[in-house]
């Protein structure tokens, strides 16, 4: 009951904190959510946190290495690709270059150690961890996408532009945030326990 409730508490501290930071952007700092911004930066520090709280699990399972580092490789290379903004300033388009470096390392890692991707992956897939992860992904890669299109709404707004970032960066803090409760799920569960 008392982690029911801690789930809970972390579900709708989540929404909160999703909702405040565009708040801060939008009302307080007045700004249309630039790729320098509260919203932006929270994204980077949860797919960060992400990452970390993945990487740590391998040392906790190396039975699942390959699982946790194909896992790690994927939302390594979304925190790269997010902060594309920055790496411009070196040259357009330089972010696919570490992707491509962090993908290849992935691949090789995971191929090293392909004994110990299947089994945790059957496993991991009956877990609440992985069942916020797949959901969060989904938010934030696809639903946020079609969500967030400027020709959906430019129908009913006439600064469809504004509008289209403000539902398509706070969608994409929400599926961020999910996939951060389910790796901290994943992170703290020993074994991954199997849904009810």
């Amino acid at each position: 009951m008392k982690y029911l409730f801690l789930e809970f508490f972390a579900l709708l501290s989540t929404m909160v904190l999703v909702v405040l930071s565009i708040y801060i952007d939008v009302a307080i700092l007045g700004n249309r959510i630039p790729e320098v911004s509260v919203t932006e930066f929270t994204q980077s520090a949860v797919i960060l946190l992400t990452i970390v709280l993945f990487l740590a699990k391998i040392k906790k399972e190396p039975e699942s290495a390959g699982l946790f580092v194909l896992i790690s490789g994927l939302f390594t290379m979304i925190f790269v690709r997010e902060a594309d903004y920055y790496l411009d300033f070196i040259y357009h388009g330089l972010w696919k270059v570490p992707v491509f470096i962090i993908f290849c390392a992935t691949i090789y890692f995971a191929y090293k150690h392909n004994d110990t991707i299947i089994k945790p992956l059957i496993s991991y897939q009956n877990s609440k961890a992985f069942t916020y992860a797949i959901i969060g992904l989904l938010i934030t890669i696809v639903f946020s996408r079609l969500f967030g299109t400027r020709s959906l709404w430019g129908l009913i707004m006439e600064d469809a532009d504004h509008t289209k970032t403000l539902v398509q960066e706070g969608l994409e803090s929400l599926g961020y945030s999910l996939i951060l409760m389910g790796a901290f799920i994943a992170h703290f569960n020993k074994k991954q326990q199997v849904k009810a």
